[in-house]
């Protein structure tokens, strides 16, 4: 891929660009992304550090940290509350929710749900992607990719 994908906040106040390879689309069902996102769960993508740029507005940036949740935590913009790509601190990488992005990245679907075994009770899925009950790591799910 030699052009950018870009992708903001809400507000327009943070923008990102990824150049290169941009991981499959995973959908985290646990608690904490359920919280994160509002929603049944997180569509999350990844991308490799020197693959990612802050454009503008990294001064918006505003970081969560659980007292008891063991590094977990999570990134926002401090105006208008979207989550926001999270650098990954055991690894390589960064995390970047999906719906952020403003460019089509070209994937299409799932590639597979992960912590299925505490999405909420009140979600069904009904698409065929492969289903994990626990965190299986992002090369996995690279692998399952079509």
């Amino acid at each position: 891929m030699n052009d950018a994908i870009r992708g903001s906040c809400l507000c327009g106040g943070i923008t990102f660009s990824i150049r290169g390879q941009l991981g499959p689309i995973g959908q985290c069902h646990c608690s904490k992304c359920r919280k994160v996102s509002g929603t049944d769960g997180n569509a999350v993508m990844h991308t490799r550090h020197e693959n990612f740029s802050w454009d503008s507005g990294e001064q918006l940036i505003e970081t969560y940290f659980p007292d008891d949740d063991k590094g977990w935590h999570s990134t926002f913009c401090r105006k208008c509350g979207s989550p926001l790509p999270l650098k990954g601190e055991a690894s390589d990488l960064y995390f970047v929710p999906a719906g952020l992005l403003d460019d089509d990245s070209g994937h299409r679907g799932y590639v597979g749900h992960i912590f299925v075994g505490s999405k909420a009770p009140w979600v069904t899925i009904t698409d065929d992607s492969p289903q994990f009950s626990e965190n299986i790591g992002s090369s996995r799910l690279d692998n399952k990719q079509p």
